[in-house]
């Protein structure tokens, strides 16, 4: 049985609340820091919306905040069921802050509803803290199990927003800076019109983009973006 702690996970870039543009989602945001913040025990947060728009960063940067500060912390993914047990959810209730990503994808399984149920439970009886994301809000997941519908819709909710096209740039040229690339506005306006609006993608591409400049040696000005993304 593995369970997936985010401090030992690879990520291209370390997701945290220093590198997240909360543009069009501060409340949930100031929601989220006050539940880690509380020493009493909050009723669960439950964040939902569309690929790319920062569920999984902040599940993640919640659990770096809660670590630094040597509280227990462990975040899971259900993307991908197939490769992981229901019976594990019972070994996360040790945890002083558990973090359930891609909850959508144990709907309608009774042995995963049940578990999570259960583990709504436990953490509640021991005071600690869950963090649940999900592609859509708690009324639209197709919850069998009546008792799970309910400690879903238990709590805060919040709609996390897509950056536009602006808030797309400001990542880019924060990705880029954080691998010590300079990236114009100009060039983060050329790549946003010509390449892709998908945060999955651009984040790959500033990846590609770091390799090629290095071997390179070229800056990120618009001609060589344009010989790059060809």
């Amino acid at each position: 049985m593995t369970l997936q702690y985010p401090l030992k996970l690879s990520h291209s870039r370390q997701p945290g609340f220093d590198n997240y543009l909360s543009s069009g989602n501060e409340e949930a945001l100031d929601s989220l820091l006050r539940l880690l913040e509380s020493a009493d025990s909050p009723a669960p947060l439950y964040l939902w919306g569309s690929p790319g728009c920062g569920k999984s960063h902040l599940l993640l940067a919640a659990c770096q905040q809660m670590s630094r500060q040597s509280h227990g912390a462990i975040y899971l993914s259900l993307s991908d069921i197939e490769r992981l047990s229901p019976l594990m959810l019972g070994e996360l209730q040790q945890y002083e802050l558990v973090c359930i990503d891609d909850v959508e994808n144990v709907c309608a399984d009774k042995a995963w509803e049940e578990a999570l149920f259960h583990l709504y439970n436990a953490i509640s009886q021991q005071h600690h803290k869950l963090l649940i994301a999900a592609g859509s809000s708690p009324g639209d997941l197709p919850t069998q199990l009546p008792d799970l519908a309910s400690r879903l819709m238990w709590g805060v909710s919040y709609h996390l927003r897509q950056l536009d096209d602006e808030g797309k740039q400001q990542l880019l040229i924060q990705m880029a800076d954080e691998k010590g690339m300079r990236l114009s506005e100009d060039a983060s306006r050329y790549l946003i019109n010509r390449y892709s609006r998908n945060i999955k993608k651009l984040t790959e591409l500033i990846d590609k983009l770091d390799h090629d400049s290095l071997s390179r040696q070229q800056k990120l000005t618009i001609p060589f973006l344009r010989h790059s993304i060809s």
